[in-house]
């Protein structure tokens, strides 16, 4: 009797240890996401990954275990809102895996070029809930303002590998156009 007492305080002394070391997490379908994290690319809810969902899906396809020279994907990244189902996964080699991942990375890039994400969590005193908010930066202006006392000449400009734009000369003699970018392109004399 003593022995089963001895046996389960001991079992009751490392379930309050695992459980205070817990995260809190919450499901929706197959997904289970972490309170309070997010990916830091996108702002989303950071994803638990699971081994059950993973195990699934390489049992639809008929393995035990990842073959060699293979990756496990997600279709659409978990952290732009894609789930940990097995139908959000697939099997690519590790080269094809690189390629994909780059690629996403360079389109995420090139949309939050000028948006960054930044999460406002409470303070220790504060009830309120998580905020997300997307800031969006604008590129500086660089173009001459009219009110200034530097007047620049303008001058149409053709030539056979150029279409036709407004070159201006600047306030130092400078021949430049302004590109797609709206950046100042010099001209050579």
């Amino acid at each position: 009797m003593k022995n089963i007492k001895d046996f389960l305080s001991v079992l009751a002394i490392l379930a309050a240890f695992t459980f205070s070391n817990a995260q809190s997490t919450y499901t929706l379908g197959s997904t289970e996401y972490i309170y309070g994290a997010y990916y830091s690319t996108t702002g989303k809810p950071k994803v638990v990954r699971s081994t059950a969902n993973k195990n699934a899906f390489l049992k639809s396809k008929g393995y035990t275990s990842t073959p060699y020279g293979y990756e496990i994907d997600h279709i659409v990244p978990l952290s732009e809102g894609g789930s940990d189902d097995p139908s959000n996964m697939q099997l690519l080699t590790v080269n094809q895996h690189k390629a994909k991942t780059a690629r996403e990375r360079t389109k995420r890039a090139k949309l939050n070029s000028s948006s960054v994400y930044r999460v406002n969590t409470p303070n220790y005193y504060s009830t309120s809930t998580v905020e997300h908010t997307k800031i969006k930066y604008t590129r500086p202006n660089y173009r001459p303002d009219k009110s200034s006392k530097q007047t620049t000449k303008s001058t149409k400009y053709h030539s056979s590998t150029h279409s036709s734009r407004a070159i201006q000369t600047g306030p130092r003699g400078g021949r430049y156009y302004i590109n797609s970018n709206g950046n100042k392109t010099y001209v050579k004399r």
